[in-house]
């Protein structure tokens, strides 16, 4: 099976040659499989299928006017939009939440989400454990310096109870 899958990060989407029909388990040599069979090198296994370049959407008529590219209306057309703070007379907010669930992954690879939130409720607990646990070491500390001052004679102590 041939179909797409996310590169180590997630930056980019390349091609693989799979073994099971949802593209879960990578073929153990695909590349050179896949040139066995069909004679050609598997398309996009060491490049992104997806562009990071710009695309340029206004086309200028020659009077100093400028037209929408049809390609563009096109991808605009069959976008997800959040259309929310726009105003438009009926905004289209089909894939608000989609849009604001996206995480962005970072190039060390750390997932950022848009709206980072603390809690109140972990710091109270994040602080309430850091003091027992500080009075709790103290309290070893006295502890342990108490016995070890305390000198116990138990060739005194075995000689009462024998009499």
């Amino acid at each position: 099976y041939l179909g797409p899958y996310c590169a180590d990060q997630g930056g980019e989407i390349h091609m693989g040659l799979f073994t099971d029909d949802t593209c879960t388990t990578f073929a153990g040599s695909g590349e050179s499989t896949f040139y066995d069979a069909m004679g050609y090198e598997l398309p996009f296994s060491d490049i992104s299928m997806i562009s990071t370049r710009c695309l340029m959407c206004g086309a200028s008529d020659g009077d100093g006017n400028y037209e929408l590219k049809e390609v563009c209306d096109d991808i605009y057309q069959v976008s997800g939009k959040c259309e929310t703070k726009m105003s438009v007379e009926y905004p289209n907010e089909s894939a608000c939440t989609y849009i604001e669930g996206i995480k962005i992954i970072r190039e060390d690879g750390v997932i950022r989400t848009s709206a980072v939130k603390k809690s109140k409720a972990a710091a109270v607990c994040i602080g309430l454990f850091l003091t027992v646990a500080v009075l709790l070491a103290g309290y070893v500390y006295y502890l342990r310096t108490k016995l070890g001052r305390a000198k116990i004679n138990l060739a005194a102590a075995s000689q009462a109870t024998l009499t």
